[in-house]
């Protein structure tokens, strides 16, 4: 399509006329088009769609864009000024306007307030000049100036440009002040007005609010001010903050009296202070000083008169009559502050009979109880509730009275006409609520007198718990004492303390309080511990040894009082307490192996096992918790040896017991090979084989005796649900469970085995104790000390709920203090300060193309599912499978596509890492999900030639150990792993990269692979980089993955998220587009 010609008529009001000859095949068609803005608004063509008034036809469309192609290259569109610039020139201008003014325009303008006080209100004027002062006529006007930078000028030789650098520093706070002001009240005459830029009033001054009072004394204290009066008057007054010594004078007048102060005294009151200004001096009055004189000088102002005799006086009269009411209400105050001056006045006589009142209790039940209140005034008495007529000359204390009548009807609603009395009867809160809260009040007001029935309704203080412990046979004998409460009692006691009672009525009618105390502590211990109610009525009870740390936290805190502790649990109690601080001697082959942080965990392990207590040794991955456990059982073994051999009589010299240790088939050789090489003396043996070759194997070392056969026997978890039969009825010294991550879910085969063997003492490993839930910090305690952790369902109830659910402060100190003693972990930037450093990078990759389509179609298909309720329903299986779905194409579409031929952004950006970092010399761990996608990547690398170690779930041992060998010597730059594969049990400090193809659910299994390589040994600092595709569910996932993580290492580890704890908004954010 061509134009061969077109014209351009331009008609009023901006239309315009646009015709056109336009070639089209081998047609030439007349087109006519009218524009309007940018809009088509009519149209002509000789072409068949020309007139069908379907819209535009395509020649009409092509004449269009070929006029707006003309008009951009004929008309450049103009350039707005940028406010900046505009100030920018208008400065420099002043500059330069100022520079040619000379230097006098150039000194400091100086501004000055000026009051008029006038019956409480300040009107705010200003003054301005350098040498002479100008009366600032409009301060709506000269607001703007300021704003505008407008040059104003005053009088002859005083002209400048109103901006703020204008003014003297001095002045700068009071021009602050004038201009908020002023801009206020023209804000606000707009808004009444309901329209901007009406021309404004012309105010020479200011109404001040009471906190613009405030803040210009601030500026002003110290210094002078001009006023002015409301007869106009004009002075100049000193600011000072402090209290005016005027004095009140009262003299007698007829049969009243007169009450003057000086006339030049005027007063207004700020938000914080009342200021009082006498001519010389304004002062600003402290909050006793506010609060005795404000009213009296403000109605002194408004109402007062001359006096006839003294001009300079201003009085106001009191009758006789209301002589003691005022001088109690009034001059009362002035007589304290020293300023009332009454030498005539004997002020005895009128100081009115002070209130005095006396409330008297009586029941004739428990569950009963009168008040009969009186008030008297001298021989005058009467009940503050009876429609009593009381004498006109008593001076009666209103607010007093007031009060004692509320205070009355806050605790009694019952009155009882025929005895006059006030009562309660059969409403134990509000009998409860008098005697508690209350009788005090009353006795503040008045005096209380008590009958001897209702001395018997006392309100008892919550009852002190205290406890006694003593240690025998592994188990803590503990008795709870409980003052003043009959045991038979206690446990209803509790049972409305659980109900969040405030009282128990006890059986003899007193109350017992119910808050504070020993009761939440005595609450606490019943629960955690389990105690019956035998137990607990008996007030005795037998609990494991491992509750040990409860208890002393209990005493500790001083939650709950110890009356008796033995000697072997203060032992106890001290040793766990110093578990890492203890000195037990290490064994010589590895004195100089052992670095320091690993003695402090073989020496922990080893002071629990004394107590025949568990725990996780918890330490980060490739601190050597393999080398701890080695001394651990090499200290063990040789000192059993040694008694032996020395022959010592008594139960160390008994023939030591083997010990088991359990792991991942893939770490079996590795243990092996670990006690060969750091204590080669411990007789190991390694389950392996067929299932007749395992069961010889273990009935050959049951045939050995203990000197001969093997004192450590490592097997799998695997081979021990196997083998499990063989093991049972015998009895171990220690089991130690190594990445006891693996006993997660307690319902397994895998975790049931572990815990039925028998073994005196027992650990766990594990980098990750807490992967994705609580429940398997659960069920690891269930391995090393059956019941610390209560039933999981109760563990679910008082922690994992309240402390995932809803993030419940003292529940998770609550489970850290229960699980702290038992478990050590440091991390690797606390303790090896000279490992090197660890730097971690997001690498971006944008799908396009087909990838991009595909990825498009299957997160919309995903989110519909999800808004349908899917994950609420039987569809779960579903969106987990479309998921993984989502995640493959993220990783190489052709994963879940058999004929995806096209390009994976992912794929390319990684394949150009890897050749880059190769051809500088690095080696490269590089972990992935999916082993398809470790395949695909190996085929890329050939074509780049690039070779690669391949490790996946299918990878013989002898293969796996062998790769693993070799990577450390070889050419080879790459070993690709699979994330499950290879997550646990391998060094590889050999490489000093680490990729992470795709991201995990799991955080805690990617820091377990980069460990890998940065672990002891490492000497290089090493480089871990996240592939991520941008605006996918991978970029998302990092999100989620941070949000997750801080519960977990507040417990005690790293990563938790789980995909099957997710909630639907959780999933559904997982597709949302980044800005």
């Amino acid at each position: 399509m061509k134009i061969i010609k077109m014209s351009v008529d331009t008609f009023w009001k901006g239309e315009v006329r646009v015709q056109g000859q336009i070639e089209d095949e081998t047609k030439v068609y007349q087109t006519r088009i009218f524009i309007k803005g940018s809009q088509i608004y009519d149209y002509s063509c000789s072409c068949a769609e020309g007139n069908s008034f379907r819209g535009p036809c395509v020649h009409a469309k092509a004449l269009q864009e070929a006029f707006v192609r003309q008009q951009k290259a004929e008309h450049t569109p103009p350039v707005s000024t940028s406010p900046e610039i505009r100030m920018m020139i208008r400065e420099y201008t002043n500059r330069e306007v100022a520079r040619i003014l000379g230097e006098e325009e150039r000194e400091p303008v100086y501004l000055y307030p000026y009051l008029q006080i006038r019956r409480g209100e300040v009107l705010l004027e200003a003054r301005i000049g350098r040498e002479k002062r100008y009366i600032v006529k409009n301060l709506l006007e000269f607001a703007q100036a300021v704003h505008s930078g407008k040059r104003v000028e005053y009088g002859k030789g005083m002209a400048f440009e109103h901006v703020p650098s204008a003014f003297a520093p001095e002045s700068r706070p009071f021009l602050d002040l004038l201009l908020e002001e002023a801009d206020a009240y023209i804000r606000h005459y707009e808004e009444m007005r309901g329209h901007a830029g009406l021309p404004l009033p012309v105010m020479r001054a200011l109404t001040l609010g009471s906190a613009a009072r405030d803040r210009l004394f601030d500026l002003l204290e110290g210094k002078e001010v001009q006023t002015e009066d409301e007869k106009g008057a004009e002075r100049v007054c000193r600011v000072e903050r402090k209290d005016p010594r005027f004095p009140v004078e009262v003299e007698a007048r007829g049969d009243g009296i007169a009450v003057t102060v000086p006339s030049a005294l005027t007063s207004f009151r700020g938000e914080q202070r009342l200021y009082v200004a006498d001519g010389l001096h304004l002062f600003g009055c402290s909050e006793l000083y506010t609060e005795t004189m404000g009213v009296f000088l403000e109605q002194m102002e408004q109402g007062g008169r001359e006096c006839r005799s003294r001009k300079e006086k201003r009085e106001l009269l009191v009758g006789s009559r209301d002589i003691p009411l005022f001088y109690a209400r009034v001059l009362e105050g002035m007589e304290a502050l020293g300023i009332l001056q009454s030498p005539e006045i004997d002020w005895e006589k009128y100081r009115p009979e002070a209130l005095k009142a006396r409330f008297e209790f009586d029941s004739d039940s428990p569950d009963e109880l009168r008040l009969r209140p009186t008030l008297s005034y001298g021989d005058f008495t009467f009940s503050p509730l009876a429609d009593e007529h009381v004498p006109r000359e008593i001076c009666r204390d209103v607010p007093a009275e007031f009060y004692i009548s509320r205070l009355i009807t806050r605790y009694f609603s019952y009155w009882e006409d025929e005895s006059g009395e006030l009562v309660i009867r059969g409403d134990e809160d509000a009998l409860y609520q008098v005697l508690s809260e209350g009788m005090p009040q009353f006795q503040e007001v008045g005096e209380v007198w008590l009958s001897e029935s209702v001395r018997h309704l006392r309100v008892l203080p919550p009852p002190e718990v205290s406890m006694g412990v003593s240690l025998g046979g592994g188990w803590l004998d503990l008795k709870i004492e409980t003052a003043g409460i009959d045991p038979a009692e206690l446990l209803q006691v509790l049972s409305e303390y659980r109900q969040k009672k405030k009282y128990y009525r006890m059986k003899n009618g007193e109350f017992l309080q119910l808050s504070g105390g020993g009761l939440q502590a005595l609450d606490s211990l019943t629960a955690d511990l389990g105690l019956t109610k035998s137990e607990f009525q008996a007030g005795e009870a037998k609990i494991p040894a491992y509750r040990a740390f409860y208890l002393d936290s209990l005493s500790g805190d001083g939650r709950m009082k110890l009356f008796q502790r033995d000697e072997a649990y203060g032992m106890m109690v001290r040793d766990l307490k110093t578990a890492q601080s203890v000195s037990y001697a290490v064994p010589a082959v590895l004195e100089k192996t052992l670095r320091e942080y690993q003695k402090i965990g073989y020496t922990w392990m080893r002071t629990l096992a004394r107590y025949h207590f568990g725990g996780i040794l918890a330490d980060d991955m490739g601190l050597g918790k393999t080398l701890q456990v080695i001394a651990l059982l090499t200290a063990f073994y040789q000192e059993k040896t040694e008694q032996k051999a020395a022959g010592n009589e008594g139960s160390g010299s008994e023939l030591p017991l083997p010990s088991l240790i359990v792991c991942p088939a893939s770490l079996v050789y590795n243990w092996g090979q670990e006690f060969a090489r750091f204590s080669p003396e411990i007789r190991v043996l390694l389950i392996a084989g067929t299932a007749k070759e395992r069961q010889e194997q273990l009935e050959e070392q049951m045939r050995m005796e203990a000197s001969e056969g093997a004192q450590v026997i490592i097997t799998s978890y695997d081979l021990l649900k196997r083998d499990r039969a063989a093991y049972l009825g015998r009895t171990f010294e220690y089991e130690i469970i190594d990445e006891a991550q693996v006993i997660k879910n307690a319902k397994t085969q895998g975790a049931k085995a572990v815990k039925e063997i028998s073994a005196n003492a027992r650990f766990a490993l594990t980098g990750t104790p807490v992967e994705n839930r609580l429940s398997e910090l659960w069920s690891i305690f269930d391995f090393l000390m059956p019941g610390f952790l209560y039933s999981y369902r109760k563990f679910r109830e008082r922690y994992e709920l309240p402390i995932v659910k809803n993030q419940d402060p003292e529940a998770l100190a609550a489970l850290r203090r229960m699980t702290g003693p038992f478990v050590l972990r440091r991390l690797k930037k606390d303790v090896l300060r000279e490992l090197p450093g660890k730097e971690e990078r997001i690498v971006y990759s944008a799908a396009s193309g087909r990838q991009q389509k595909l990825y498009t179609a299957s997160a919309l298909k995903l989110k519909e599912a999800l808004a349908g309720g899917a994950w609420s329903g039987n569809g779960k299986l579903e969106v987990l499978s479309q998921l993984m779905r989502l995640r493959q194409i993220c990783c190489d579409p052709a994963l879940c596509f058999e004929d995806y031929t096209g390009e994976s952004a992912k794929l390319e950006t990684c394949v150009s890492l890897i050749a880059s970092a190769s051809a500088a010399g690095h080696k490269i761990l590089l972990f992935s999900q999916f082993a398809s996608m470790l395949e695909r990547i190996r085929e890329r690398l050939l074509q780049e030639g690039i070779s690669s170690h391949l490790l996946v779930g299918a990878t013989p041992k002898e293969e796996r150990s062998r790769m693993v060998q070799a990577f450390a010597s070889d050419e080879v730059p790459v070993f690709l792993i699979s994330l499950k594969a290879g997550g646990t049990g391998l060094n590889l400090t050999a490489a000093d990269i680490v990729i992470h193809y795709d991201p995990w659910w799991n955080v805690a299994a990617q820091n377990q692979a980069t460990d890998r390589a940065y672990r002891i040994g490492q000497e290089k600092p090493v480089t871990v980089y996240k592939l991520i595709l941008k605006d996918t569910i991978e970029e998302n996932l990092l999100k989620l993955q941070n949000a997750k993580l801080a519960l977990a290492a507040q417990v005690v580890s790293e990563g938790m998220v789980s995909l099957g704890d997710l909630s639907q908004n959780e999933l559904m954010e997982l597709f949302e587009q980044n800005p």
